[in-house]
């Protein structure tokens, strides 16, 4: 990268290079930078805060960028595609998989309540992750996406303004959840139910805020701002 493409990349927020570079989001898991909630801060604020090389994180941006392909253009594909998008690929499977961590999460309790690293309250805490996101998922699919589907998302101020701050709450609780589990390390005399529990809640965190992001910084900005598309009324 030039001096001058690094200098402009310094200055775009984690939402921006999220949209335009999907690999970024790998990058900025690695580097534990919140390109969801956060991102609205710029790179260079972000790796400052965190005490990371900002050149170093974006140069791993643009060597991702480059090997994979092409990314899907979210930011100009139709609403209603990403919408069905972010219920396919997100919602469902939401759905599904935290009633599997709590399950894991209480047997992890139950059998290792001996071990010094065993996740004491992980299951309760989770149970919360559920009715949390369970509440929230509920609302977007009934009143906020129909909304936005049927070209009324100019006024939709006040559901996404609810919905921002609650996506802040699922933050907050990735954020207990790293605390509970000591960063997610898995300790070397974990079992397999152990180890199956850290690794699926790892990519838990990763699919919630690539699912935050796309709603963020994509979604939410488009249909609050973008004329209806052809066709809705």
């Amino acid at each position: 990268m030039s001096e001058e493409a690094i200098q402009r990349t310094f200055q775009r927020t984690l939402g921006e290079l999220v949209t335009a570079k999907p690999a970024a989001a790998k990058v900025f898991h690695r580097y534990g930078l919140d390109f969801c909630c956060g991102g609205n801060r710029s790179l260079a604020a972000a790796c400052a805060e965190a005490g990371i090389n900002a050149e170093t994180v974006a140069q791993e941006i643009e060597r991702l960028a480059s090997d994979g392909p092409d990314p899907i253009g979210w930011n100009t594909r139709p609403l209603k595609e990403l919408v069905e998008h972010i219920l396919q690929c997100y919602h469902a499977p939401l759905k599904e998989e935290i009633p599997r961590l709590i399950d894991l999460a209480r047997k992890v309790e139950q059998v290792h309540a001996d071990k010094p690293d065993c996740p004491v309250g992980l299951a309760e805490l989770l149970v919360c992750v559920r009715e949390a996101v369970e509440s929230h998922l509920a609302k977007e699919e009934q009143i906020l996406f129909p909304m936005i589907v049927a070209g009324r998302g100019q006024m939709a101020h006040m559901p996404v303004q609810v919905m921002m701050q609650e996506h802040e709450d699922h933050g907050q609780n990735l954020k207990r959840i790293r605390e509970l589990t000591n960063d997610l390390t898995i300790p070397e005399y974990a079992c397999t139910a152990w180890r199956e529990l850290y690794r699926s809640l790892e990519q838990l965190e990763c699919d919630l805020m690539a699912h935050i992001h796309l709603e963020n910084n994509i979604l939410f900005p488009r249909a609050l701002t973008e004329e209806p598309e052809k066709g809705i009324e």
